[in-house]
């Protein structure tokens, strides 16, 4: 065998012989790597340097034990570090306040920032939060329903359930470890002299295996399975009853039923898909009829047993309908009518009819948090280039610390405490000023969101990490880039050349803060025309000076000549109507198999509304064909319909007027008007003449005023009720005002868009200001030279401006098409909206604001250093 022959420069790998050196003992390390390195030889000799390189680097590692490493002291270095530490905090504070301008509005913008991240952040935590109070919520699922053929409002998926379901569902699939029937109503309570409406929780006594309700006081399931017991939350308890102790005390419900008050439960939390202020048996609610199968009147929820999966469950449903629904033997059946949701999907994700309460909206979490982040970003870019536009002021005392041995790992610490300090400065102010403001906030923004340090200690220290980050973020490239520059051209000032490198970013960021400031104030625009569009747009009736008395009792029909005849009484009072609803959000439908052109097979699905003669004069809707319904009924004995446009559309008829319909005939047809909200398109609806039996359960009285003395008008409608039914309160509304409260959601969408647009707006701006300030700074012995040659003060600043000219010039490019689209989706969730294309002038507003205001910003720092004596800018 040949012996190799190696060269005698062969050296183990260096790195791996300084990680030796920098975790072995003193004491051990001369031995140590001496035999390594005299082992290290002999294998180059036999094996070759690349397999000794290997077993070197093997060996070092395996020599990485407890055993070898230095015994060090952990405190040893501490007084070094934290004099060190000192240092660089005395140095950072000194730089932020030596540029006191600049860090200010670095401060601002930041602040700001985080205020608006912190609130939309409490916002979506609350909105998150909704039912994870519950024990089992991860395994609780409500049963609802999907009726193939009955679409309403869009859709044919049903919140709703009958009374018969959840005994059916826990008897049939073992999976199903409870099930709780409920539903939730206002009922008339009487206490002494006094009558009051509160919404209760009527539920069967397995309620309680479902929800984690707190029990303060009293036997729970022995109170809910008696239809004579009441249990209250601590609000009812403490508003009718004071300091005095309701145990035992009896409550008269719907003026005949007597029921003792058994127990205290806690208040339900606000962040509950559905409240109470007391709890009842569910035998107590109207028309309830156990195990029945015919009316979806009621709210199912399941707990399902550990393990069992959701949709397996759910394929079994199919079973329901074949063992207790009557099936259609024409169709073959491929999918359950009933479905699982889970319980934590309902108050963002469900878009169900006939929801227990108001929903929310997901998307309105995704769009917000969305505007958080961008608010953000935009602060953070405004440091960054603030901190680049920095550096060639801090040029020369980057070369200075070199020059006297600092290393560049040191400089960049520096650059980063500096962005930390200022990062927990803005943080902390941010904190405080929610703190103080969020109640106003709240008002303004018609939202209920809290804030404490107890409650929101995760988010706190999520956010604190969050600073952190964002500290290290928005410092690291320009204290690398600072760090970088080498001292000779740092002390000769010679770093434009690493300047115009960053140009490129720089200028990229102040294009992104533009794009996303303008799509901001174009979206903020869009939401306020929208809602603006929604209130000026004609309904199809009036509803000026409309008021009405909605009711739920039995005693107001009964009593509707003496109401009527006295309200007339009053001459500013001019008609007055009874209705099953009113022309407001109409909820009433049904499917009509009975019309003249049927084959017999056909249903005519319509909304439908009991009125009386006088409700289509009150709110002005025009008869365009037929006539009204007479004060004196017809001796006719079949029943009369008026339908609207869309329903005779609906049908095919040209000629309406007496055609047969429900068993009745057509006497008239109403010009459409809008009876939903304008997510949705007119829909078919016919009017019959009200009943007594159609208004012996609850209805609408309608009042029409003149508007003339109308706080004496107001005042003798509330005494003509309380004379006339002393014992059923009744409060008026205003129609116009009620269609207010149809929108809400939007209004709080425009008005939050507007704060945190707002917001965007003065960051962007706010970094612009510093970043013409800095070029005017940079470029001023440019402008003494121009000014000397004869350049004017319109020239200078036409010269400054061309640059972010052409910067904004590209944001409009790019934000106009984005808004455009992002805000076509929104609107899309309207059947009535505007016409963004006719709307252009919205989008040339903004773009000549976005021209403008950067112009009148530049402008005022051009001219102060147009203004200055060129001879001072040349001297120094």
């Amino acid at each position: 065998m040949t012996s190799r022959k190696t060269s005698p420069k062969a050296t183990p790998p260096a790195w791996a012989n300084r990680f030796l050196e920098w975790y072995c003992a003193d004491d051990l390390l001369d031995e140590i790597q001496g035999d390594l390195l005299e082992i290290y030889e002999h294998r180059v000799e036999a094996k070759g340097q690349r397999k000794a390189n290997w077993l070197f680097i093997k060996e070092v590692l395996l020599f990485f034990r407890p055993s070898s490493f230095k015994k060090k002291n952990p405190f040893e270095n501490l007084p070094i570090m934290l004099s060190l530490f000192h240092n660089y905090f005395k140095t950072a504070a000194r730089n932020l306040w030596k540029t006191k301008y600049f860090s200010s509005l670095n401060l601002i913008g930041l602040t700001a920032g985080f205020c608006s991240f912190l609130f939309i952040a409490l916002y979506i935590q609350y909105e998150l939060s909704f039912d994870q109070h519950h024990e089992k919520s991860e395994r609780i699922y409500r049963i609802a329903q999907v009726q193939k053929g009955n679409t309403f409002r869009g859709t044919d998926r049903f919140a709703l359930a009958p009374s018969g379901l959840g005994p059916a569902v826990v008897e049939d699939f073992p999976e199903v470890e409870a099930v709780s029937t409920l539903r939730t109503d206002e009922y008339l309570f009487q206490k002494d002299n006094r009558a009051f409406y509160e919404r209760g929780l009527f539920c069967d006594p397995f309620v309680f295996d479902v929800f984690s309700l707190e029990i303060l006081k009293g036997n729970a399931r022995a109170a809910i399975k008696d239809p004579s017991s009441i249990m209250l939350t601590e609000s009812f308890a403490r508003k009718y009853y004071a300091n005095e102790d309701p145990i035992g005390q009896v409550l008269k419900m719907e003026g005949k039923k007597l029921l003792t008050v058994q127990g205290i439960v806690k208040d339900p939390p606000l962040n509950s898909h559905f409240t109470f202020e007391y709890i009842t048996s569910i035998e107590n609610a109207r028309y309830y009829r156990p195990g029945n199968w015919d009316s979806n009147s009621y709210y199912a929820y399941a707990v399902l047993k550990q393990g069992t999966d959701p949709n397996v469950l759910q394929r079994k449903f199919v079973a329901l309908d074949q063992k207790y629904l009557e099936s259609d033997e024409t169709s073959s059946v491929t999918s359950s009518k009933f479905f699982l949701q889970p319980l934590k999907d309902i108050h963002l994700r469900s878009k169900l009819n006939f929801e227990i309460a108001p929903t929310g909206d997901i998307r309105y979490l995704y769009l917000f948090g969305s505007i958080a982040i961008i608010i953000l970003l935009i602060a953070m870019i405004n440091y960054l280039n603030f901190a680049i536009a920095d550096s060639e002021r801090r040029a020369t005392e980057v070369g200075m610390r070199k020059t006297l041995g600092a290393r560049r790992s040191q400089l960049i610490q520096q650059f980063l405490g500096e962005s930390l300090l200022l990062t927990l400065l803005s943080f902390i102010v941010a904190v405080l000023l929610v703190l103080i403001y969020l109640p106003v906030l709240n008002t303004y923004l018609e939202q209920e969101i809290s804030f404490s340090f107890r409650d929101n200690w995760q988010l706190i220290g999520w956010l604190l990490l969050m600073v952190c980050f964002i500290g290290i973020a928005s410092g690291i490239y320009p204290a690398v880039f600072i760090s970088k520059v080498r001292p000779i051209k740092a002390l000769t000032g010679n770093i434009i050349g690493v300047y115009q490198k960053s140009s490129l970013l720089r200028n990229a960021s102040v294009t992104g803060q533009f794009i996303a400031a303008i799509i901001l104030a174009i979206g903020s625009l869009v939401v306020l025309q929208q809602l603006k569009y929604i209130q000026n747009k004609q309904l199809g009736y009036n509803e000026e000076q409309v008021l009405f008395i909605p009711y739920a009792e039995g005693e107001v029909h009964e009593q509707e000549a003496v109401i009527r005849s006295t309200l007339l009484q009053n001459p500013h009072i001019k008609k007055v109507a009874f209705s099953k609803a009113v022309p407001l959000n109409m909820y009433g439908s049904s499917k009509i198999s009975a019309f003249e052109g049927s084959t017999g097979d056909e249903n005519f699905s319509s909304y439908r509304n009991a009125i009386d003669y006088n409700f289509i004069d009150l709110y002005d809707m025009e008869i365009i064909d037929g006539q009204s319904f007479a004060k004196k009924p017809s001796t006719d004995s079949l029943p009369t319909y008026i339908l609207n446009e869309t329903a005779v559309k609906t049908l095919g008829w040209k000629t309406p007027i007496g055609k047969n319909f429900n068993n009745g005939r057509v006497i008239g047809v109403v010009k459409d008007f809008h009876f939903q909200p304008f997510h949705l398109s007119i829909e078919p609806l016919y009017f019959r003449l009200a009943s007594a039996e159609d208004l012996s359960y609850f209805g609408n009285i309608s009042l029409k005023i003149d508007g003339q003395n109308r706080k004496q008008t107001l005042d003798y409608i509330a005494a003509s009720m309380k004379a006339i039914l002393p014992t059923i309160p009744l409060d008026y509304q205003f129609l116009d005002e009620a269609l207010q409260k149809l929108y809400q959601k939007e209004r709080q969408l425009g008005r939050m868009f507007t704060v945190f647009t707002g917001l965007a707006v003065l960051i962007a701006l706010l970094g612009l200001l510093g970043l013409a300030s800095y070029n005017v700074v940079r470029r001023a012995k440019e402008i003494s030279i121009r000014k000397v040659l004869g350049a004017s003060a319109s020239g200078i600043i036409r010269m400054l401006f061309k640059d972010y000219l052409r910067l904004i010039i590209v944001a409009l490019v790019f934000a106009i098409p984005m808004a455009y689209y992002l805000m076509q989706r929104w609107l899309d969730n309207f059947a009535y909206r505007i016409n963004l294309a006719w709307h252009w002038q919205l989008f040339a507003l903004i773009g000549l604001v976005a021209l403008i205001l950067p112009l009148i910003i530049i402008s005022l720092q051009s001219i102060r250093s147009a203004r200055a004596n060129p001879a001072e800018q040349l001297r120094t």
